[in-house]
Formats: structure tokens, C-alpha cells, sequence
């Protein structure tokens, strides 16, 4: 069983869903997207233009560096919203081996998801859509895939997304 647990994909593809259901087999949650909508609120800036700020003037690292801050090693964690390679290596420095899960869902599924969860940040357009994709590919988003200790495809009910989830934690 793995004691770090860190979850990456796309917009809309259900990374958070599957975070609250590891956080209910006993893992700390934690989010680096509430690091970068608190740090938006703070600057007055969308919580776009803030994940893309503080990578600008901070480096790749930023937002988990800011999270790790807050994360005492020891114990099972769960860290919602990774997005490149770097923030894993970080994570693991500070924390130690990290399972990393890559979630994926068809886009025209992530697609519905943000349009029905009504967030400040997510797309009222299907172009507004395509470009967030865009941007969180560049942040690294891709390579994570190759990392990844497991893959969930995410079009299925949630009962069967938290048994596959015990299964393989």
C-alpha cells in the first residue's frame, strides 16, 4: 500500500473525485488547485492567470513548494492535481516514493463535467475549453503520463472507480 499518493490529468477528467475517494480509505488530502485559487484571491487574479504567474516568477515547482510547506512527512497523503514531472520529483523529496495515478476521461466528458461544476475558473466556451487543455499540457502534464503508476480511465460509476481505486492501494 502506498503511503503517497499523488493524482494528475486533465481538466474535468476527475481528479478530485478520485482524491476524496483515497481520502476516504484513510489518506490527508491535499489540493494543489486550492494553493492556486487562494493565491488568485490574494492577487485578484483568475485562478488561470494566477497557476501561470507563479510558475513564471517562481519556477515549475511553485505551487507544490508553496503546498509542501503545510505537508509533514509520515503518514498516508493524497495530493490532488499534480501537473508536471518536477512537482512529482518534489513531492518525493519531501515526502518520499510517490504512487502517482493519471486519471483520463474522453473530452467530450471532461467537457460536460466543467460545464455542470460551475467553478470561477472553468470554461463557459468549448474554445476557452480546448486552450485551458493547451496551457495545462505545457505546464507538463503529458509527461506525467509516462510516469504514471496507474492509469484510470474515468467513465464509470463511482462505486466501481473506488473499488478499482482499493484494488490497486
Amino acid at each position: 500500500m502506498a503511503d503517497v499518493v499523488a493524482v494528475a490529468g486533465l481538466p474535468g477528467a476527475g481528479k478530485t473525485t478520485l482524491a476524496r475517494l483515497i481520502e476516504k480509505m484513510g489518506y490527508s488530502y491535499y489540493s494543489l488547485g486550492d494553493v492556486v485559487r487562494l493565491d488568485a484571491q490574494r492577487r485578484g487574479y483568475t485562478p488561470d492567470k494566477a497557476a501561470v504567474t507563479l510558475r513564471l516568477e517562481m519556477g515549475r515547482r511553485a505551487v507544490v513548494n508553496i503546498l509542501l510547506k503545510n505537508v509533514k512527512p509520515g503518514g498516508k497523503i493524497v495530493i490532488d492535481g499534480v501537473r508536471s514531472l518536477e512537482e512529482v520529483e518534489a513531492i518525493e523529496e519531501h515526502l518520499g516514493p510517490t504512487f502517482l495515478i493519471y486519471v483520463v476521461a474522453s473530452r467530450r466528458t471532461r467537457y460536460q463535467r466543467l460545464a455542470a461544476r460551475g467553478r470561477s475558473d472553468d470554461p463557459a466556451v468549448y474554445s476557452q475549453f480546448l486552450l485551458r487543455d493547451l496551457r495545462e499540457l505545457r505546464f507538463g502534464l503529458a509527461d506525467l503520463l509516462a510516469r504514471a503508476d496507474y492509469i484510470v480511465v474515468n467513465e464509470k460509476p463511482i462505486e466501481e472507480l473506488e473499488r478499482e481505486l482499493r484494488s490497486v492501494l
